[in-house]
């Protein structure tokens, strides 16, 4: 394991990835950023970090992606790894309900201003470790 700490955002549409990384970036810029391209990539690095100390201290996904779905990787690993979840997505409302009912700490709908993004990162990344 590595002294620097990290987020961890997937999403399919490199400009998106990009995009969310360069304005995580500015308000925690003393996060170094880490990328996943698809559902599959997501899920093979949580494999990564289950039940260990990790250098990842929060996970941002988007929800619809090749291999699987951010949904269902939260269902799968919110409760075993030490970093929280937030998940990304268009669709209806029940989606990211259901999320935070398996585990994840909040949800946000697409379209979305960044400054709500920020804020619910940050209180992520300050709730510490009592999962």
């Amino acid at each position: 394991m590595t002294n620097d700490k990290k987020i961890l955002i997937a999403d399919d549409e490199k400009d998106t990835r990009e995009l969310v990384g360069d304005m995580i970036g500015m308000d925690f810029s003393d996060y170094n950023i880490e990328f996943c391209e698809n559902g599959n990539s997501l899920k093979n690095r949580l494999e990564k970090i289950v039940g260990k100390e990790t250098e990842i201290k929060l996970v941002l996904t988007d929800n619809e992606m090749p291999g699987y779905q951010g949904s269902s990787l939260i269902r799968e690993y919110a409760r075993k790894i030490n970093a929280p979840m937030i998940l990304v997505y268009a669709g209806d409302n029940e989606i990211g309900e259901q999320a935070v009912k398996d585990g994840a700490f909040a949800y946000l709908k697409k379209p979305y201003r960044f400054s709500t993004l920020s804020e619910i990162v940050g209180r992520a990344l300050n709730r510490g470790d009592g999962k």
